[in-house]
């Protein structure tokens, strides 16, 4: 299977994206479950900080929705997700990342020997 240019930065933001959400939702929630249910709001993000957050996971989640879904079908679950599932799934992300780039190594290199047997 070969990743097409378009493609490329697709992914790429779809993975920026999910990760920046991510690491901005990790201490959030991390201080959210050290302090009292009264006093959650205040601590963290403020409210008008926490829409922005999930405003912005939302309009990528629709740029990303037609052209992969399996990535919004992730994207859909960071605001529900316990430091637990996010960590695995941060976990996950980097052994996929680490296959996609070995992958494309190898199309690379037969490419390279494709063109290089035609010549």
């Amino acid at each position: 299977m070969q990743i097409s240019k378009k493609m490329k930065p697709g992914i790429t933001m779809v993975l920026i994206a999910t990760l920046s959400a991510t690491l901005l939702t990790i201490p959030t929630k991390v201080t959210m479950a050290q302090t009292s249910p009264g006093n959650q709001t205040m601590q963290g993000m403020s409210d008008n900080q926490a829409k922005m957050l999930k405003a912005l996971i939302a309009m990528k989640v629709v740029q990303i929705r037609s052209s992969h879904p399996l990535l919004a079908a992730i994207a859909d679950k960071i605001q529900t997700m316990d430091i637990k599932d996010t960590l695995r799934y941060l976990l996950g992300v980097e052994i996929v990342t680490n296959l996609l780039k070995a992958h494309a190594n190898e199309l690379t290199s037969q490419s390279a020997s494709n063109q290089t047997v035609t010549q």
